[in-house]
């Protein structure tokens, strides 16, 4: 069953990270790597004093109250509750960072994911931007492993009507996205260790996913 859209024009977009951005006043939390699509979205979420529940609850309802009363829906947006998964590794941050951001490319809508606008891949691959983001006022510069409780989560619609893809223009990140974590464990420069990291899991994923397919056409 295909999944249908939850941001239907680029307001809708940025409306989701004008809630992140206010969940961030009361429930702390850092946001290390994220990626919108048009009918789900990943986060990579680094929880603080408040359990995940809490942030999602706020960012999920506040999200689907606002859509149901600008396009005059009734009921539920998303398709179920959010899935999340713990990250319990340094390693599984990496690769749960590069799944997330090759998000758009899996779905056929770039071959490079950092064309898209609404991933924080950019700010790990292109020098220019990573020299240029300047900390937001609610970033917190202690990362380091130990002071937080990394999730991977994923939320689906379960809306149907034609979807509306992104347009291509960088958007700048919500406030609480810090590459600090992810930062320490690849070597600097991180604009050339990370897009080569993030392009080994892509043909690792590739491969496993031409198996699998050769494996069930045998059988």
């Amino acid at each position: 069953m295909s999944r249908s859209p939850i941001f239907l024009h680029e307001k809708d977009y940025e409306k989701f990270f004008s809630i992140l951005n206010n969940t961030l006043h009361y429930s702390p939390f850092n946001l290390h790597a994220y990626c919108l699509m048009a009918n789900h979205y990943h986060l990579l979420i680094g929880t603080k004093k408040d359990p995940l529940m809490k942030i999602m609850h706020a960012v999920n309802g506040g999200y689907a109250t606002w859509f149901n009363k600008k396009y005059d829906h009734s009921g539920h947006v998303f398709q179920s509750r959010y899935t999340a998964s713990p990250v319990p590794s340094d390693y599984a941050m990496m690769t749960v960072s590069a799944y997330i951001h090759n998000n758009p490319r899996a779905a056929n809508i770039t071959s490079n994911p950092a064309d898209y606008p609404w991933s924080s891949y950019q700010y790990y691959c292109i020098p220019d931007i990573i020299a240029e983001r300047n900390p937001k006022p609610f970033d917190t510069a202690s990362t380091t492993p130990g002071t937080e409780s990394a999730f991977a989560m994923e939320a689906l619609s379960r809306l149907h009507s034609p979807p509306i893809l992104p347009g291509c223009a960088p958007r700048s990140p919500p406030h609480a996205f810090t590459t600090d974590r992810l930062r320490q464990l690849f070597p600097t420069p991180l604009h050339h260790y990370y897009p080569r990291f993030t392009e080994r899991e892509w043909k690792l994923r590739t491969l496993q996913k031409s198996a699998l397919l050769n494996k069930n056409q045998e059988e």
